[in-house]
């Protein structure tokens, strides 16, 4: 009984201290209520601490939770939306007019939807220029910290029902992503996260919204870190991980286990097979470049016409609806939010005639109906188009070699991915995607050939994809998961250093590896007389001579490599990102352009490490600018 009284006094006391804190706070406190409640949460969220990895993994939790069940609602809204006005005509009852003529009504559903998107942004968004879905989500994570605009999740949900719902050719899974994203960032933000903090949140956003909408954990996780982060570190990986399962888990609750697409079974028939694999895997990726071109070529279309006859922000999206309603209204396949042509194409049953038309029409659609200020993804655009590809593509070699080929479906299938690899240049997160929402194992292998080969067609005839194109527009250079538009104002120079070992090329092996035992370097310069670059002795080769003790009589000319990526005076350090993410080497010499003078050493981890901490200046720059 004394020890409970003790414990009751213990928190009898706790509690008036806090009461007491809270008192005297309040009443010397000088500002508004609201500033006062701002500074209290504050403090509250500092203790929590949740910036560490265990309490952060709750949050990835519940980013994963809401994005689940917006995924849900999302998916919803769009399904009750195209089956009210395009499935649900007998609720209008049995008119003549409308069993008669309802087929010429139909572009103006479209239509409609694009003017209450118009109205929106302008009226409610009140913004000048829609922006692009998921280039937006890359230029926040390269530019901004990861920061995206907290009611952004709102307004793209809102607008992508509109538009796909009323018969837009854009997909649902692109904005999905791209709430979940702003959803994670606003997260973030609302919880004074550190830049490392939100971009990942926002990474679990996205992988969570594509995982839901397309019942594809492993696909989601591989989308955020391949596409939007370009981050594979195992402390970026686990909160997605997380948060892509618990967004499937809550989609799946409500919308169900089943695969996006039925396929029947499909197998490798022939080893032979993957030549024809491989030349649609070329078609594919020079139908990307198409894709791309085209669409982009009917939105900058839009833009110089808006601007020439000085038309309203607002009527753009109706008169893009317009045009792709009227497409529309000849092959329903071409509606966002129908995926039946895909369904027919894998399992063999769509005519020559609608694949043909989808195929060449499916960019037109995107274009006219996203493209003049709409909302809406290319996901779903690209899977269409690249379905109906390889669906011709396999119907004709099947007729041709019916011995050592599969049904066209099959190559349905494939195309499908390989397009979309070859727009997005994405080929892991296409091949994962694809085998999950298609739970076929044995077409993975033709799946992996086609979509590599596409992406890299696709990389070589145009240098642009379907994100890059937009960001280059803007001034924002993004590769190899990295921001370079701030990388190429930064001379190697500034982050070259001279202390490293060096030895000349007739250097003793022996004296070579008495160094590299008193040395914690493993690389060690090469040059000639002349102070000129000759190679690199690394660590491989040093191993090499150890274990054989075979140094004896050679110099470094004989253990040295000659074929070493180099930067030169004149380089910048977007060159040097480029040349580390693409090439085993840590350490790159730093040549003189005119004479190959040895000058100094960039190292992988200086390099890095001086490239974050001026991202990290220039958000904040940009942060004063626009409180400014």
């Amino acid at each position: 009984m004394k020890d409970s009284s003790n414990i009751n006094g213990k928190w009898n006391r706790k509690f008036l201290a806090v009461f007491y804190d809270f008192f005297r706070k309040s009443r010397y406190f000088q500002g508004s209520s609201q500033k006062y409640f701002r500074l209290t949460l504050d403090n509250v969220l500092l203790h929590l601490n949740l910036n560490q990895d265990l309490p952060f993994l709750f949050v990835a939790v519940f980013i994963g939770i809401t994005t689940g069940y917006v995924a849900v609602v999302f998916h919803d809204a769009i399904k009750f939306l195209s089956h009210f006005f395009f499935g649900g005509i007998e609720a209008f009852g049995t008119s003549i007019l409308i069993d008669e003529y309802w087929f010429f009504f139909m572009p103006l559903v479209p239509a409609a939807g694009g003017l209450l998107v118009g109205l929106y942004n302008v009226y409610v968004v009140k913004t000048t220029q829609p922006g692009h879905g998921l280039a937006s989500v890359i230029k926040a994570v390269a530019q901004n910290n990861g920061i995206i605009g907290r009611n952004l999740w709102l307004h793209r949900t809102i607008t992508s029902v509109l538009t796909i719902g009323t018969g837009g050719g854009g997909g649902r899974e692109a904005p999905i992503a791209q709430v979940g994203a702003a959803l994670g960032s606003s997260v973030a933000q609302m919880l004074k996260f550190s830049p490392d903090r939100t971009r990942t949140l926002l990474g679990c956003g996205a992988a969570a919204g594509l995982a839901a909408v397309f019942n594809a954990p492993l696909g989601g996780v591989m989308f955020a870190i391949e596409v939007i982060l370009g981050d594979f570190s195992v402390r970026t990986f686990s909160p997605i991980v997380i948060a892509a399962v618990i967004g499937t888990v809550v989609s799946r609750g409500y919308l169900g286990n089943s695969p996006t697409f039925q396929v029947p079974d499909y197998s490798l028939v022939s080893n032979s097979e993957l030549v024809f694999y491989f030349c649609l895997g070329v078609l594919a990726g020079l139908s990307a470049v198409l894709f791309i071109k085209m669409y982009y070529r009917i939105e900058e279309g839009f833009q110089t016409i808006r601007k020439k006859h000085n038309i309203p922000l607002w009527a753009m999206p109706a008169i893009g609806g317009l045009l792709s309603g009227l497409i529309c209204m000849w092959l329903p396949g071409l509606y966002g939010y129908s995926y039946e042509a895909i369904d027919n194409a894998v399992r063999g049953t769509e005519s020559w005639i609608t694949m043909a038309g989808i195929y060449f029409l499916k960019p037109v659609v995107a274009g006219l109906s996203v493209g003049s200020g709409g909302s809406g993804g290319m996901f779903a655009p690209a899977m269409k188009m690249g379905a109906m590809l390889g669906g011709m593509f396999g119907n004709l070699v099947h007729y041709l070699f019916p011995a050592i080929t599969a049904a066209s479906g099959a190559y349905a299938l494939v195309g499908m991915g390989a397009l979309t690899a070859g727009i997005m240049r994405a080929p892991l997160t296409v091949i994962l995607i694809l085998f999950e929402v298609t739970g076929e194992y044995e077409i993975v292998l033709p799946i992996m050939f086609a979509a590599v080969t596409a992406a890299l067609i696709a990389r070589l005839a145009y240098s642009y994809s379907m994100e890059t194109y937009v960001l280059e527009k803007e001034g924002v250079r993004v590769g190899y998961g990295i921001a370079l538009s701030v990388a190429e104002n930064i001379s190697v120079l500034d982050v070259m250093r001279t202390n490293y070992v060096r030895f000349r090329d007739v250097t003793r092996a022996d004296k070579i590896v008495d160094v590299f035992h008193n040395t914690p370097e493993s690389n060690f310069l090469v040059t000639n007389e002349a102070n000129e670059f000759v190679g690199i002795i690394r660590l491989d080769e040093m191993s090499i001579l150890l274990k054989e003790g075979m140094f004896t009589g050679l110099i470094a000319e004989d253990i040295v490599k000659k074929e070493v990526p180099v930067l030169y005076d004149t380089s910048k350090l977007d060159e040097a990102l480029k040349l580390f993410e693409l090439s085993d080497y840590d350490i790159l010499p730093v040549l003189s352009q005119k004479s190959s003078e040895l000058l100094g050493v960039v190292r992988q981890e200086q390099a890095f490490s001086y490239y974050r901490k001026q991202m990290n200046l220039y958000g904040s720059d940009l942060d004063v600018k626009q409180s400014g």
